[in-house]
C-alpha cells in the first residue's frame, strides 16, 4: 500500500490531482491510499501525528501556512517521504532545496507528466535493498539503511548507530562505504573512522558536520574541500518536469 497525501488549497486542482493518480495507480497496478489536505497546518499536523506518507503532492503558495515552511515542518519529523511540488511559482525552486523534494510539477500538469513522476516515486520507493545486512556473533542481522546515522570504525568493529539503538560487528568501513554505493541514500566518508548518512545530517560546517541526534563529527583535514564539495551538491539536486 502506498501511501499518499495531496495538499493545495484549491479544492479543483486537489480534485484533479487525486483522480489522476487514481487512474495512473490502476494503471500501473499499484495500490494506493489518498487522503486530500486544503492548508498545510493541517498536513504537517497529520505528519507531526504519526500518519506516515509516502508520497506528498504540495503546492506552495496557499493562505496562511505556504508549501516551503510546511515542507521544513514536515522534514522535522519525516526526512524520507517524497515531496512533489506542484505549483504555479518557478520562482520558488531555489527556496525549496532545504527540504529536499523528489521532483517540481509545473501547472498546468498533464496526465503523462503526472505518470512520469508517480512511476518514478514509485521505483524510487521500492528499488533495491533497503536493508544494511551483517553478521556477528553467528547470527545474520539487517538494520533498515534509512534509519542509519552513520557507522563508525573502532579497532577492528563498526558500530551502526540509529536514533534507538547501536549495533556492532567486525567489519572495514572501506567494505561497507563500497556496498553502499548501488543504494539509493547517499552516505559521505566525512572521516577515516565515520560515514554519514546524508539525509540525516543536520548541519554542517567547515571541518565538522552535525547529526539529527546532536552528534557532531569532525571532517578529516584531507577531506574538507570534496565533503563541502559532495554536500553542496547534494542540496542543490532537483528535478523540474515539465
Amino acid at each position: 500500500m502506498l501511501n499518499i497525501a495531496i495538499c493545495d488549497d484549491d479544492i479543483q486542482t486537489t480534485g484533479q490531482i487525486e483522480m489522476m493518480i487514481q487512474k495512473i495507480a490502476k494503471r500501473n497496478f499499484a495500490d494506493v491510499d489518498i487522503e486530500v489536505f486544503w492548508n498545510g497546518e493541517s498536513l504537517a499536523d497529520s505528519v507531526v501525528a504519526g500518519d506516515g506518507d509516502d508520497i506528498i503532492y504540495l503546492d506552495i503558495e496557499m493562505n496562511n501556512e505556504d508549501g516551503i515552511s510546511t515542507a521544513k515542518r514536515i522534514r522535522k519529523y519525516d526526512k524520507n517521504v517524497l515531496i512533489i511540488y506542484v505549483t504555479s511559482h518557478e520562482n520558488y525552486m531555489k527556496e525549496s532545496f532545504s527540504v529536499r523534494p523528489f521532483q517540481f510539477l509545473v501547472k498546468p500538469v498533464s496526465e503523462k507528466q503526472m505518470e512520469t513522476c508517480f512511476i518514478a516515486a514509485y521505483e524510487d520507493i521500492n528499488s533495491g535493498d533497503f536493508y544494511f545486512r551483517y553478521s556477528y556473533q553467528r547470527m545474520n542481522h539487517k538494520v533498515l539503511i534509512r534509519d542509519i546515522l552513520y557507522f563508525e570504525s573502532s579497532k577492528r568493529k563498526v558500530f551502526i548507530v540509529t536514533r534507538e539503538e547501536i549495533f556492532e560487528f567486525y567489519g572495514k568501513l572501506n567494505e561497507i562505504e563500497n556496498s553502499l554505493k548501488v543504494c539509493k541514500i547517499s552516505f559521505l566518508r566525512v572521516h577515516q573512522s565515520f560515514l554519514v548518512n546524508y539525509k540525516h545530517i543536520k548541519g554542517q560546517s567547515y571541518d565538522f558536520v552535525v547529526m539529527d541526534n546532536g552528534k557532531k563529527i569532525s571532517i578529516s583535514e584531507d577531506r574538507r574541500k570534496l565533503i563541502s564539495e559532495q554536500y553542496c551538491s547534494m542540496e542543490d539536486t532537483y528535478y523540474v518536469d515539465r
